[in-house]
């Protein structure tokens, strides 16, 4: 939600967002419709993308309800696809900033 909140400075640094998620589409509507979010939400049911990035958290097991959770962070990719740089944090209970995010997505793509 903090992301949706400072969507408009993202949007004026000309700085798209997405977000990747393990949680199936259904869940993820209901969340863009209760908070209203206007920036993509991808499913990664099977965490096979959050997996091969990298950021799955390892405290959940296959079979865990939590297991596909992974490190909350953010990924910065250029136009050309490129990873320039990356910010995240160990453990759920903790979110990146998006002030932050967005001064680090500002200075990686310069």
């Amino acid at each position: 939600m903090q992301l949706q909140s400072r969507i408009q400075g993202f949007e004026q640094a000309g700085i798209g967002v997405a977000v990747l998620s393990y949680d199936a589409p259904a869940l993820q509507q209901k969340f863009i419709d209760k908070h209203a979010i206007t920036y993509p939400l991808l499913s990664d049911v099977a965490a096979t993308s959050i997996g091969a990035l990298g950021v799955l958290d390892a405290e959940y097991k296959p079979g865990d309800s939590a297991y596909g959770v992974a490190y909350p962070g953010v990924f910065i990719v250029n136009r050309d696809g490129v990873i320039v740089g990356k910010v995240f944090v160990k453990g759920f209970e903790h979110r990146v900033d998006a002030d932050g995010v967005l001064a680090a997505a500002q200075a990686a793509l310069q």
